[in-house]
């Protein structure tokens, strides 16, 4: 297949799974594809993670439409990829090129009307959407990208001023009721355990520094470049969304062969099940206490994942099949 112009269209402030998918994506396609970006000029965030091989157009918070548009028409695209309801509703329909659009949050009917297809990650999505929406649907898992870690974990331990000896729990995410963030440090503070860390890591976390006391029971942590350095650190990875359209970082824990503990949503439903996992019910503290405490006590060793449902270039691959069944209808 030749060359296909790609417009991808993000118009979200922050930095988080939707705006990691459009990284992995566009570095990806940078290889056989012209990919050109529209990004909001305020996220500066993602600007700096976007490879330079994409051409990046910013757009201010006025007149979005118009010159989104104008963009449009000068790149003269074959398929625009929008990400977020925002940039769905914004980009119109046209006979020039086919709209794409990633469903990275919840389906709004209005959102879409312009999308000649959405794309989704899993079948409780597919099956709500499929009833309202008349475009073409499909489903593709999302996949795992990561660096190697930078830093050793003694180096890390040490920047972080953790005694040596302590037990590391981790989560990364936002700090967001979504995430559940609440619900863990909820139930650490009532613990209380001894030579034991939980680590938070996201947007958000301004307001939680005050949890980080000399005893090390917490460290809150903004948002980090390279999430690896982390999952290198931690000993158990803690996943406790509320929901999630997929869930990245549970899939990232994975790679870094974590012992995980899991709620369970509509995001990971379809295939948490196939893995040696802790599935937790966020309304059961008893048993997310009990989980915890137990992992805590036996220290478990880390633990292979086949993760070939999650593979990089078969995910991306499929995206590109979906454009070309689209370009030939």
């Amino acid at each position: 297949m030749k060359k296909l112009k790609i417009i991808h269209v993000i118009l979200s402030k922050g930095f988080a799974g939707s705006e990691k998918y459009v990284v992995d994506l566009t570095s990806y396609q940078n290889k056989n594809h012209l990919v050109y970006v529209i990004i909001l000029n305020k996220n500066k965030k993602l600007k700096n993670c976007l490879e330079n091989k994409s051409k990046i157009y910013e757009v201010g918070s006025f007149f979005k439409k118009y010159n989104i548009k104008k963009i449009i028409n000068k790149i003269k695209p074959q398929i625009v990829h929008t990400h977020l309801g925002e940039a769905a509703k914004l980009v119109q329909k046209s006979s020039e090129y086919k709209t794409v659009a990633t469903m990275h949050m919840n389906y709004k009917n209005k959102d879409y009307r312009n999308s000649d297809a959405i794309i989704v990650s899993n079948n409780t999505q597919y099956k709500e959407i499929k009833k309202k929406y008349s475009g073409e649907l499909f489903k593709s898992y999302l996949w795992v990208k990561l660096p190697k870690p930078e830093i050793s974990k003694k180096k890390l331990i040490k920047s972080l001023n953790l005694p040596k000896k302590n037990f590391i729990f981790g989560s990364i995410g936002r700090f967001h009721p979504q995430k559940g963030f609440d619900v863990l440090i909820e139930c650490f503070k009532e613990m209380n355990l001894d030579d034991c860390t939980l680590i938070l890591i996201g947007n958000g976390h301004e307001k939680y520094k005050f949890l980080e006391t000399k005893n090390n029971n917490f460290k809150i942590i903004g948002h980090v470049k390279n999430v690896s350095n982390y999952f290198n650190l931690f000993d158990v990875g803690l996943f406790f969304s509320r929901w999630e359209t997929f869930g990245y970082s549970l899939v990232e824990a994975m790679q870094f062969n974590l012992p995980i503990i899991s709620s369970q949503h509509i995001g990971n439903k379809d295939w948490l099940n196939k893995f040696k996992i802790i599935k937790v019910n966020l309304n059961n503290k008893k048993q997310i206490k009990n989980s915890i405490k137990k992992l805590f006590k036996s220290r478990p060793m880390k633990k292979k994942y086949d993760l070939k449902m999650f593979d990089y270039k078969k995910n991306c691959d499929a995206i590109t099949s979906i454009y070309k069944k689209l370009l030939v209808k």
